[in-house]
């Protein structure tokens, strides 16, 4: 079973999820945001406390869907790898 799957309570995310939402919040406190935790004496650093954050709960992330877009500068790259480079057969 792949730990990125959601499991437990519906409050629950998984781990790797929790890494991208504590990096996003540790770039908000680097820029001045106000920690949601009381700092003490262990947690001093940006990624501890938003870590901390995340874990509490403290954190609320919106998940969007991946568009899907086609880039027209690449939709056509079989054809031209097919033109320019011969075939090995």
């Amino acid at each position: 079973m792949s730990d990125s799957q959601p499991k437990g309570e519906p409050g629950e995310i998984s781990r790797f999820r929790a890494v991208v939402v504590a990096a996003l919040r540790a770039e908000q406190l680097r820029r001045g945001s106000k920690p949601r935790i009381e700092l003490d004496g262990k947690r001093h650093k940006d990624t501890s406390i938003a870590m901390e954050e995340v874990r509490r709960g403290l954190i609320t992330f919106t998940q969007f869907a991946r568009p899907n877009v086609q880039d027209p500068a690449t939709s056509n790259l079989q054809l031209v790898v097919e033109r320019f480079v011969p075939a090995i057969r």
